[in-house]
Order: C-alpha cells, then sequence, then structure tokens
C-alpha cells in the first residue's frame, strides 16, 4: 500500500487551477513551487500523492505571500523552541 504526505490544509497553493506547494530550499535559502498530486482532502489537512521529495521542507504558512525563488527564513518549531 502507498502512503502519501500529510500537509496542514494552509500548506496546499494553486497554480493555474493545479494543486503545488512551496518547498524551502536550503542551499539557496530560497523557496520554489512544486506541482503535486492530491490524494484526498481531509478536514484541516491533504494527503500528497505525488510532487513532494523525501525529507523536503514544506512551507506551511504565509503560502499567498510567497513567490518563486524568494529568500526566506525558517521559523522555528515551538517543540523546539521549548526545548531550548
Amino acid at each position: 500500500m502507498k502512503f502519501g504526505r500529510l500537509l496542514p490544509l494552509s500548506a496546499l497553493f494553486e497554480k493555474n487551477g493545479a494543486p503545488a506547494v512551496w518547498v524551502f530550499d536550503e542551499g539557496s535559502g530560497s523557496v520554489a513551487l512544486k506541482p503535486v498530486t492530491v490524494a484526498r482532502y481531509e478536514a484541516d489537512s491533504v494527503i500528497i500523492a505525488e510532487g513532494i521529495a523525501t525529507g523536503a521542507i514544506v512551507v506551511t504558512a504565509g503560502v499567498n505571500m510567497l513567490r518563486e525563488n524568494q529568500k526566506v527564513r525558517l521559523a522555528m518549531p515551538a517543540s523546539m523552541a521549548a526545548n531550548r
């Protein structure tokens, strides 16, 4: 059985009527829009069947304000901040 990647619905972006997600490139510090195949939608999440590489960092907030190759910085997850 093939499993997809579960993402918050806020990560999903639409370009030309097709679903996509913004992926962070650690080397350049910028984002790139990647087309994806949605397996299914849930109440507050989406399961992506194809289009995201294993280990890819997907942007989950502010996706409507991004543009291709925009430089961004990662926000520290709350779980990591609590351990500082």
